[in-house]
């Protein structure tokens, strides 16, 4: 499951990259949990452990950010601040929209939903809508969001560089091999691009 946020009214476009993680993190509420001890005994708090996975921050249903979650702190009034870190393998979807099922309906105002997602990063992008012709390069390339969500970073992913998301390990070589370990009882299916 992924935790999306809806951080529309709040959101710094403009600002630095920690307001904007501030807000992202954010301090987000549990139904019916108002206390620590609440939090312990809810079922939807337990629930959103179980999901605590990747963070999909969106704005007007635009995905703005998308943070991998790390942990979580709970205040005194029950609401969750999660501690992230930048996803690079997710970064594409920084510009797109939610798709349906996770996209805010008018008259909806809960600003947390968790959304059925395996931790398959192909599901992941598939919280996004299509992209919209002219968003995308002709070769995929990033979106100008994905790529400014990355700011100063000139590459995502230099060589040497390893990863851990959901468990696999991944590693970029020195030659520009992807090297996958996965956890025991998981398996890793490698989909090709389609070219035409």
């Amino acid at each position: 499951m992924a935790v999306v946020v809806n951080v529309s009214h709040r959101y710094p476009r403009a600002g630095s990259r920690d307001e904007q993680l501030a807000v992202v993190r954010g301090d987000w509420p549990v139904p019916e949990v108002d206390t620590p001890e609440a939090f312990a005994e809810s079922d939807d708090a337990q629930e959103l452990l179980d999901a605590a996975d990747v963070l999909v921050a969106a704005a007007s249903n635009e995905i703005v950010d998308v943070q991998r979650i790390t942990g979580l702190q709970v205040d005194e009034g029950g609401h969750v601040r999660f501690e992230t870190a930048d996803e690079p393998a997710l970064v594409g979807l920084v510009g797109r929209r939610l798709r349906a099922g996770a996209a805010w309906e008018p008259g909806e105002s809960w600003p947390v939903k968790l959304v059925e997602v395996s931790r398959d990063v192909t599901e992941y992008l598939d919280l996004a809508a299509p992209a919209e012709p002219g968003t995308e390069g002709a070769a995929g390339e990033a979106s100008p969001a994905a790529s400014a969500a990355l700011s100063g970073a000139s590459d995502p992913t230099p060589a040497g560089v390893s990863r851990d998301l959901g468990g696999f390990h991944l590693s970029l070589t020195d030659d520009g091999d992807l090297v996958v370990t996965a956890p025991p009882g998981r398996s890793v299916t490698v989909v090709a691009a389609q070219m035409g």
